[in-house]
C-alpha cells in the first residue's frame, strides 16, 4: 500500500517538474532532473519507515537505492566479539546408576568471555558440570570389600575393630579404622566416626543407643590408657559387635565417600585441563573394576590429596606433593579401556605415588614394604583376591608434614 502511493506521488511530481523545466530551457531540465532524483531519495526512506513501522517491506526504486549509495557514509567494519570459551555440558547424575562420560569430544552449549573475571561459584559451577560416574554396590559384593578393608586395615583381628595406636589422640574404630575423637583432643586429621553414624543412621540401620544420638557424641573415652582399661567393658564389647555386623553398610559409606571424594578433587584442581585428565582417569578406573575395590581402599588408606598438610617437600624439586587419589590419577596417562590393563596401571600409579612418598619422608621407609603389597591387590577384582591369614594390627603410618611421628 505504502509503496503504491509513493510510486504515484512520485509520477506526480516528476509530470509537474517536467512542465516547469521546459519552459526554462536546458540548465532548467538538469537541474528539475537532479531536484526529481533527490526526492525519490527522501520519498524512498519515507516509505521503508512506514514499511518498518506496520511490519511490511516496501521496495526501492532503483534509483533511490542508487542515490542512497551515492550519498550515505562509507560502510563501518563489523565488530568483532572477544574470543570465547566453551563451558563443559550440564550433566545430570542420576543416583544409583553408574554414569560414564561419553568418549567422543564434549560439544559447548555455553559460552564464557575471556576477559570476564573467574570467581568461586562459577569455578563450583565448572566443577559440576564434569561427569563422574557413579554406583552403589551390591550388598553381597560390599560385605567382600568390607571384609579385605579390616583385612587390610586391621589384620582381620575381631578385636582390632575398635583399637587407639600408641601416640595417637583418637580412636580408630570400624573395617576403615575411622577417627573418633574425644572433646580433650586436638584434631590434626579429618574424623570419619561421626560422619559413618550419620551416614548409617540415614539408612536405617539400629544403632546403639548411646551412639543414636543428635549431634553424635564426642568419644566417651579420653586417651589411649582410658580406652585400653575399658576394652572388655559393655559399652565397648557393644561397640565391637556393631561394627562386626554392619561391615557391608561401612562399606557404602566408603563408596560414598569415594564418590564424594572427586568432588573435591575437582574443586581443588582449578587447571581446566587437569580436571579433565582426572575425570578421565577416574572414569577408566569405575568401568574397569565392577566392585571399585581400589578406589575405595586407597581413598581410606591415604586420602584424596587434597589437604596442604598431607603432603611433604620434595628434595630435587622443592615443591610440595602429595599423595592422594588425585596425585595417583594424575600419574595416570593411558587411553586403552581393557579392564586387566587399567587395573594394572593404576597399581602401579598407585606405587610410583608410595614411593615417592617415602623418598620425601624417609622415616616411612619402614611402611614401604607393606604398602606395596597392598596397592597389587587392586590388580585384581575381590572376588579372586586370596583371603590372606591374620596378622598382628599394624602401627600406625600417620605422620605430620614436617615428618614427626604421632
Amino acid at each position: 500500500m505504502g509503496g503504491q502511493f509513493i510510486s504515484q506521488r512520485i509520477t506526480s511530481v516528476s509530470r509537474s517538474m517536467e512542465r516547469q523545466a521546459l519552459s526554462r530551457g536546458p540548465a532548467g531540465l538538469a537541474r528539475a532532473r537532479q531536484a526529481l532524483l533527490l526526492s525519490c531519495v527522501v520519498l524512498g526512506l519515507a516509505a521503508n519507515g512506514s514499511a518498518w513501522a506496520d511490519g511490511t517491506v516496501a521496495a526501492k526504486p532503483a534509483e533511490a537505492e542508487q542515490a542512497a549509495r551515492d550519498v550515505a557514509p562509507p560502510p563501518q567494519p563489523p565488530k568483532t566479539e572477544p574470543e570465547t570459551v566453551g563451558r563443559p555440558a550440564e550433566v545430570q547424575t542420576p543416583g544409583l546408576k553408574v554414569v560414564v562420560p561419553s568418549t567422543e569430544p564434549s560439544k559447548p552449549v555455553a559460552t564464557e568471555r575471556k576477559g570476564d573475571a573467574r570467581n568461586p561459584g562459577r569455578d563450583a559451577k565448572d566443577t559440576k558440570n564434569l561427569s563422574v560416574p557413579q554406583r552403589m554396590l551390591p550388598a553381597d559384593v560390599a560385605q567382600m570389600i568390607g571384609r579385605k578393608i579390616w583385612l587390610n586395615e586391621a589384620g582381620g583381628r575381631r578385636d582390632a575393630i575398635t583399637s587407639w595406636n600408641a601416640g595417637e589422640e583418637f580412636a580408630s574404630l570400624g573395617i576403615g579404622h575411622f577417627i573418633w575423637y574425644p572433646t580433650t583432643a586436638k584434631p590434626p586429621f579429618e574424623e570419619g566416626f561421626p560422619g559413618l553414624i550419620t551416614f548409617l543412621r540415614k539408612g536405617k540401620t539400629p544403632l546403639p543407643s548411646w551412639l543414636d544420638k543428635t549431634p553424635i557424641p564426642a568419644c566417651p573415652w579420653t586417651s589411649r590408657a582410658d580406652f585400653k582399661r575399658n576394652f572388655n567393658s559393655p559399652q565397648m564389647r557393644q561397640l565391637r559387635q556393631f561394627l562386626l555386623d554392619t561391615m557391608a553398610e561401612q562399606t557404602q559409606f566408603l563408596v560414598a565417600r569415594a564418590q564424594g571424594a572427586m568432588d573435591k578433587i575437582l574443586a581443588n584442581t582449578p587447571d581446566s585441563a587437569e580436571r579433565e585428565h582426572i575425570v578421565a582417569q577416574y572414569s577408566r578406573v569405575v568401568r574397569a573394576s565392577e566392585d571399585l575395590y581400589p578406589l575405595i581402599d586407597y581413598i581410606n588408606f591415604k586420602g584424596e590429596g587434597t589437604n596442604p598438610s598431607e603432603t611433604a617437600v620434595d628434595k630435587e624439586t622443592g615443591q610440595r606433593q602429595g599423595w592422594g587419589l588425585k596425585q595417583v590419577l594424575l600419574k595416570m596417562n593411558g587411553t586403552i579401556t581393557e579392564p586387566k590393563a587399567v587395573l594394572a596401571e593404576y597399581s602401579e600409579a598407585v606405587q610410583v605415588v608410595l614411593q615417592q612418598r617415602v623418598r620425601n619422608l624417609p622415616s616411612n621407609r619402614v611402611w614401604e614394604a607393606g604398602w606395596l603389597r597392598r596397592a597389587e591387590t587392586y590388580r585384581r577384582p575381590i572376588a579372586q583376591l586370596e583371603q590372606v591369614p591374620e596378622r598382628a594390627p599394624r602401627r600406625s603410618s600417620r605422620y605430620r608434614a614436617d615428618n614427626t611421628r604421632f
